[in-house]
């Protein structure tokens, strides 16, 4: 499945130079560069994320963290990383709306998608119960739900103390 996506993100953005725009919306442009950046990132502050706090064993890579880590970037989604390879998804489109790289798109996003919850599933068998309340607790994707949901939880430890 990621071999998919990430053939099917590449094929996006080359077909992205390749296809005449379809449609041509004034101010588009700067929506495609903001998502890009934030697309960008979610798909690089989880590996400094993991690196300090996930306790990677030395000489392994960035994913094999030993803890749970539910701080950061990670307390307001639970895959941002999968967020941003989704988000780039859009970024080409935005860029050049073009049916063909909506359906590239479309695709792309649901082989995400898929292996996503395959990943869940293989780290609720790493962390058990303690992965299972992140999951209660954190959105997968919903990065505006992430990050009101951490505004509100602030606010509530902002009253609390004197």
């Amino acid at each position: 499945m990621h071999c998919i996506a990430g053939v099917l993100l590449v094929a996006d953005f080359a077909l992205l130079w390749i296809l005449d725009r379809t449609v041509v919306v004034e101010g588009l442009d700067y929506v495609a560069w903001a998502s890009w950046f934030v697309a960008l990132i979610l798909l690089c502050l989880p590996m400094v994320t993991f690196r300090r706090k996930g306790q990677v064993p030395s000489g392994k890579g960035y994913v094999n963290t030993e803890a749970l880590v539910d701080t950061g970037i990670y307390a307001v989604v639970r895959h941002p990383q999968y967020l941003g390879w989704m988000l780039m998804y859009l970024v080409v489109l935005l860029f050049n709306p073009n049916w063909v790289l909506a359906m590239l798109g479309i695709l792309g996003v649901a082989c995400v998608y898929c292996f996503t919850r395959q990943e869940e599933q293989r780290l609720v068998g790493k962390f058990g119960a303690s992965y299972r309340r992140y999951m209660q607790a954190v959105p997968r994707f919903n990065l505006a739900a992430g990050v009101i949901r951490l505004l509100l939880k602030q606010r509530v430890e902002d009253r609390r103390t004197p």
